[in-house]
């Protein structure tokens, strides 16, 4: 991200935390006898914490807004959490010091925090879309063909912070050219090998992008090095990116780059942590959602003999369960009362609870998926069998649902594996809560649509892709 613009975000809040604290310092004192009011002391140093806890967490938990793109459900889960431990953390802090806050300061600070934390990230984005902001853009071109150029769009597309402008992407002539494969349209524009440069000089090109693989051979060599002479920024997206969903750890032997790959599995003490989080967390469902449970077990009994159905599915390493499911065909075009209703907002899945209370399922994870799936999965893909399902998870907060693909989904699936911790759970959790929302304001909607769309639409200036003719030489 923007190291700048990650700072000044981290400089805003800790200006609002200091305006919250002293603005709920001065209602205290009004409402309050002033023998009982906070000490300048005791203020100061409630403000110090709250500013260097805040501080960590922004670093540790990535609180910019952005970090997977932006997304506003994303962004108000994240900092709606962030305040939950500030606030918890705070109070604990007072406790100790023998000073405690109000009801009514924690209200306060509860609503004003989150508002402003929130309001801060959505003009930083405004700011990052805004025609000034543009005016400092680096402007990129991508070399590579196929899926993995595809993908970099998408990515690149949904992080405005970055500052990168695609303007073009070279295909190698001996290469399949992917016009229609990655939804640019048809114009092109042919250019030898030796003419690159010079067209990416006139169009002020800053960077340059290598998706590998790339032709071997001198031309692709040549242009590298003459891109690096001439002043170019460049990267390269290995091969095999996806073995490094994480962050890949670089070293160094005497100038030779090591990358470290380490098989990701979630640490003993998170998952103590994660299993009992699973289990209050699925008995205050069930408790809750007990009435309305029971009057549709009633209902399908009533109608079609049966409550549950049961499905057979893959859980961690592999070993199967049985998942349940009330007994409706979510599959139906032509669901009416409270079918629809249960279908529309995943009622459908409360049977899973007990899944969760039995040890099978966790509240959130990668979803489960049936045996003849899971026989197809690649090695990469069998990953997500390293945990347990969930209800929810971070490909079903983007919109991914059964009918998509292993394949799109184990890209969500494997980030939340080798970045969990309660904080990320207790998000999705939140973010689970705002598509069911969505579901309710929106009508006719049975799912919602997927956050990464097929392809964006990228302002190329010339022409839609450039084709780098690497069997030819000379002067355009």
């Amino acid at each position: 991200m923007n190291r700048t613009l990650r700072q000044m975000i981290l400089g805003a809040d800790l200006l609002w935390i200091v305006v919250c604290l002293g603005i709920v310092q001065l209602l205290q004192s009004n409402v309050v006898p002033r023998h009982d009011t906070l000490s300048h002391s005791i203020y100061v140093s409630t403000m110090t914490f709250a500013v260097i806890l805040w501080t960590g967490l922004y670093f540790r938990k990535d609180l910019a807004g952005f970090c997977r793109g932006w997304y506003l459900p994303a962004v108000f889960s994240q900092v709606i959490v962030g305040v939950a431990y500030l606030l918890g953390c705070l109070i604990v802090f007072r406790l100790i010091a023998q000073h405690y806050y109000s009801g009514l300061a924690l209200v306060y600070l509860a609503c004003l925090l989150p508002t402003g934390f929130i309001s801060i990230r959505c003009f930083a984005c405004w700011l990052v879309k805004s025609r000034l902001h543009r005016r400092i853009t680096r402007r990129v071109v991508i070399v590579g063909s196929g899926r993995i150029v595809r993908e970099l769009l998408v990515k690149i597309a949904r992080h405005p912070e970055l500052s990168m402008d695609v303007v073009g992407v070279l295909c190698p002539s001996d290469t399949e050219s992917s016009n229609g494969d990655l939804g640019l349209g048809p114009g092109t524009v042919s250019v030898r090998t030796l003419s690159v440069l010079d067209l990416m000089k006139r169009q002020n090109v800053q960077e340059i992008i290598f998706v590998e693989p790339v032709p071997p051979g001198q031309e692709t060599e040549q242009l590298l090095s003459s891109c690096r002479k001439a002043g170019l920024k460049v990267q390269v997206v290995p091969q095999r990116y996806e073995l490094y969903l994480s962050k890949a750890r670089l070293t160094e032997i005497e100038d030779v780059p090591l990358l470290s790959l380490e098989e990701q599995t979630l640490p003993v003490l998170g998952v103590q942590v994660k299993r009992a989080t699973d289990f209050v967390g699925a008995a205050f469902l069930l408790v809750l959602c007990a009435p309305l449970f029971a009057f549709s077990a009633v209902l399908l009994y009533w109608h079609k003999g049966k409550a549950l159905r049961k499905e057979l599915r893959c859980g961690k390493n592999e070993v199967s369960f049985w998942m349940y499911r009330l007994n409706i065909d979510r599959d139906e075009a032509n669901l009416q009362g409270h079918e629809r209703f249960l279908v529309q907002f995943s009622f459908t899945e409360l049977p899973q609870l007990f899944n969760v209370l039995r040890g099978e399922m966790s509240l959130v994870g990668p979803r489960p998926e049936a045996p003849q799936r899971v026989k197809h999965y690649s090695l990469w893909q069998r990953q997500r069998l390293t945990v347990k399902p969930g209800l929810t998870g971070l490909a079903q907060v983007h919109g991914l649902r059964e009918q998509h693909s292993s394949e799109e989904k184990v890209h969500f699936d494997l980030q939340y594996i080798f970045h969990w911790s309660l904080f990320l759970d207790l998000c999705l959790i939140l973010q689970t809560a705002w598509t069911l929302f969505l579901r309710l304001v929106q009508e006719n909607r049975l799912a919602i649509s997927p956050l990464l769309k097929p392809m964006p639409r990228v302002n190329l200036e010339i022409g839609e892709i450039w084709n780098a003719d690497s069997t030819q030489s000379g002067a355009d």
